[in-house]
């Protein structure tokens, strides 16, 4: 059981200190897709402490419910052993951890199931009021807007006012948009208020989706900065701002922290990044899944093995 509490703690650490520790990921030195993977990561690291302090509570001899079974037997005979009231302690205080995850997968089955209709309605919509060029929809409006559409058909939408920024800002504007699509990033937003929505009352799930919003929103311009360099997506952005408007469950180019984007556009543009100081950053946020998966398995090992 001690091991379970500590992985408990981890996570509960993880959720209240998590924002705090991460804040410093949003600066121009930093890239956004290795920021957004830490964000993530948090949310990863306390869902799987979680899950493995639920299993260790409620099975710590690897699924041997002989204890379970002797206090339910007890129950019925109406002469509960001595012995088991560590196993009662043990079946209180994993009612935590599932209660969180029951939680957790509650809503995720409710939004999963409301982004999928939405996005379905989306598409119906599309097909009746746009005309598709090559992985385009266009629609006949002179407003220049562009947003993307996530899922397994993932699409781009964008106004003819957006060609009317010119080649070059057009061309950065679908590729910020096909970067979110790329990078999965509508799953990695959704995750995130799924996490808010189930456990507002931990710091980190609050904060969540406002900054990963922000970190999606700065790895497609990234990506679109390495394209068609910072300053056409600066100018796209500020133009695309004048006439941002709001569609549900999508991601927009001018929708989240646009003086934020701005100013860091403004500052890769100033600075730059080496290709080798890309890499050495990119390998080393590569090695956090690496670490949660080692901290997990140590976890089992002392929790099932003994010397």
């Amino acid at each position: 059981m001690t091991v379970a509490l500590v992985l408990m703690a981890g996570a509960a650490l993880i959720g209240v200190a998590g924002p705090a520790c991460l804040g410093p990921t949003v600066r121009p030195s930093l890239l956004p897709a290795a920021a957004l993977a830490t964000w993530l990561g948090a949310l990863l690291a306390f869902l799987v402490l979680t899950t493995l302090s639920a299993t260790l509570l409620l099975f710590p001899h690897v699924l041997d419910t002989s204890g379970v079974r002797t206090l339910v037997g007890g129950c019925l005979s109406g002469t509960v052993p001595h012995s088991s009231f560590g196993t009662l302690v043990q079946l209180g205080i994993s009612l935590l951890p599932l209660t969180i995850l029951a939680r957790v997968a509650v809503v995720a089955i409710r939004s999963l199931r409301s982004a999928r209709r939405r996005r379905a309605r989306h598409f119906w919509m599309l097909r009746a009021a746009s005309c598709r060029s090559g992985e385009v929809h266009w629609i006949d409006d002179p407003r220049p807007i562009a947003y993307s559409l996530g899922g397994a058909r993932g699409a781009v939408v964008a106004t003819h006012g957006v060609r009317h920024l010119g080649e070059r800002q057009c061309a950065a504007v679908i590729e910020h948009e096909m970067a979110h699509i790329r990078g999965w990033h509508h799953a990695a937003v959704l995750c995130a208020d799924i996490a808010a929505a189930a456990l507002p009352m931990l710091p980190l799930m609050r904060r969540a989706p406002a900054m990963v919003r922000l970190m999606v929103e700065l790895a497609a311009d990234d990506a679109a900065a390495r394209v068609h360099g910072p300053p056409t997506v600066h100018a796209a952005l500020l133009a695309m701002s004048q006439s941002a408007v709001a569609v549900p469950g999508v991601l927009h180019m001018s929708s989240e922290s646009v003086a934020v984007r701005l100013l860091w556009l403004r500052t890769q543009g100033a600075t730059g990044r080496t290709p080798m100081g890309r890499t050495r950053l990119m390998l080393g946020f590569a090695l956090l899944p690496t670490t949660l998966a080692g901290s997990a398995v140590v976890a089992l090992f002392r929790a099932y093995c003994t010397l």
